[in-house]
């Protein structure tokens, strides 16, 4: 895909795209100490990171403020499943 929006293939095409596809899972609600996810959590994941790089390049944001606002997302996502992980063992 990379190659047809830019019309040139290089090695670092995609690099760390990984890492947005892991918190793409993470935010639409997959448990990073392994459980299942569903497919409209991963979309919504997605779209919400998709959007968030879509406002930023719009506003002529760095990068870097793109990072740092992904970073606190996954947090957030992650300090929320840890917070539903833990009444759910209560709870049993």
């Amino acid at each position: 895909m990379m190659l047809g929006r830019t019309t040139a293939g290089t090695s670092t095409h995609g690099t760390l795209y990984e890492l947005d596809a892991i918190a793409s899972v993470v935010v639409g609600g997959t448990l990073l100490i392994g459980g299942r996810g569903t497919i409209v959590g991963t979309v919504l994941g997605v779209l919400i990171f998709s959007t968030l790089s879509n406002i930023f390049t719009q506003n002529n944001l760095d990068t870097s403020v793109q990072a740092v606002a992904k970073g606190v997302i996954i947090v957030v996502a992650v300090l929320l499943q840890q917070r539903f992980a833990v009444r759910g063992a209560k709870r049993t």
